[in-house]
């Protein structure tokens, strides 16, 4: 049966669904045709240890197994569930039997648990963690933790594909985080997916074209080729190119990243003392990073200035140290109340700055729902102290600036509007 008799059957998801209701072995072979596409690509991401027929034949295994369990009541799309099986199936085939060390099953699970609490962690606090966070977050000693990183040492394999001088961190994977990524964009989290999004602008119209019809359509080279009346050569090289590219400019920001944020002494730290989150410095080279990029890409960008009014009279009363706990307890509140993706910082010795990547007119909006959950926050926090306020005021790029010095001006301003309606 053809590729092109699948596609003509309608929506994959719809012929999911027809099967479901009428499981005949007609529409499980259109289902499986449909779908070949992707159980090659999901395949070819774990190929090199094992020969690529053979783990594609274990990926259809995967495919009909969600096709079984499948539950479309729910809410679930069948080709996100089917993804995750496909590469789970392979996954425990390579564990098996592509081990050159071999570990029991249940040391194989304890080290991706204790796997998946570092990378939270790290994430969490901006740091590798210790061996006692890790423990504490995955409920075991700590012993068994140094136990459990000891025998991954035994099972890292250098990739024959990495280019000399990679360091075993990057190179390939971060290849594989793309493909899984846009596989099932759905699944990345807000962060990730704003700089894929970004990236992805930064490619020639066809490049972006043929990933999309090859990772989100799940149409194979042959097909894409006849929809754009090229050569399966040539899709084959956009894809190789336009995936080489996206990881040059995913690598470049997060070299970016890391320079922005060393703290090492021959480079300027970024973290404030005081409050330990960005400093003023940073704020504004970061600011009008992401506004430069918002308006190459078309993008959107806004900023958040808070400043903190009455502290002379705290201080006054209660000295130094209650307005620097204060202070800091407004960064982890600021911090907590926003997006992950969003960046807290100091802004001057009473003010705070937050950027805003992704987000556009509607950060009117933002700023009204974060001073409403900051002023309900004070009153606790002052035990009802009228003393001390925080004033807010916001911008937007590219639609009131399109630089990080003109988007601060304007927020100050709407800052002191909003200051002088008040007392008025």
């Amino acid at each position: 049966m053809s590729e092109a008799l699948a596609k003509n059957q309608g929506d994959a998801e719809a012929l999911v669904l027809r099967y479901l209701a009428d499981p005949r072995p007609d529409l499980k072979d259109l289902v499986i045709v449909h779908y070949s596409g992707m159980v090659e690509r999901i395949a070819r991401r774990y190929s090199g240890t094992e020969p690529l027929d053979d783990l594609t034949q274990v990926g259809f295994i995967g495919l009909l197994n969600a096709l079984s369990k499948f539950d479309a009541t729910v809410g679930v799309q069948f080709n996100t569930y089917a993804t995750h099986l496909i590469a789970g199936e392979i996954k425990h085939y390579l564990r098996d039997r592509a081990q050159t060390i071999r570990h029991p099953a249940w040391l194989q699970e304890l080290r991706h648990k204790v796997n998946k609490a570092t990378q939270a962690l790290q994430g969490e606090l901006a740091r590798v963690p210790t061996t006692r966070e890790i423990a504490e977050r995955c409920g075991i000693s700590e012993t068994a933790v140094a136990e459990v990183q000891a025998s991954q040492e035994t099972v890292k394999i250098a990739s024959l594909d990495t280019t000399p001088g990679d360091d075993g961190e990057g190179g390939d994977r971060d290849i594989d985080r793309l493909d899984a990524a846009l596989s099932s964009v759905e699944q990345v989290s807000v962060e990730d997916r704003v700089l894929l999004e970004s990236a992805m602008e930064q490619l020639r119209d066809l490049e972006r074209e043929v990933l999309c019809l090859f990772h989100f359509d799940a149409l194979n080279q042959t097909e894409i080729a006849n929809r754009l009346g090229i050569s399966c050569n040539y899709v084959s090289h956009i894809l190789r190119q336009s995936l080489s590219k996206l990881r040059k400019i995913l690598s470049q920001d997060v070299r970016e990243e890391i320079a922005l944020r060393s703290e090492s002494p021959e480079e300027r730290s970024v973290i404030d003392s005081e409050t330990g989150i960005y400093d003023e410095d940073y704020f504004r080279a970061r600011l009008s990073e992401e506004a430069h990029r918002a308006v190459s890409t078309e993008g959107t960008c806004s900023v958040i200035l808070v400043d903190v009014e009455g502290l002379s009279g705290l201080r006054g009363f209660y000295g130094d140290e209650t307005v620097r706990d204060f202070l800091v307890d407004v960064s982890a509140f600021l911090k907590n109340s926003v997006r992950a993706l969003d960046i807290v910082c100091r802004n001057g010795s009473t003010g705070f700055g937050v950027i805003l990547p992704g987000t556009g007119p509607n950060a009117n909006m933002v700023c009204a729902r974060l001073q409403a959950k900051v002023d309900k926050w004070l009153v606790t926090r002052m035990s009802g102290s009228g003393s001390v306020r925080l004033k807010f005021g916001y911008a937007t790029t590219p639609d009131e600036a399109r630089g990080g010095a003109d988007l601060i001006k304007i927020a100050m301003n709407r800052m002191n509007e909003a200051g002088q309606s008040e007392a008025a």
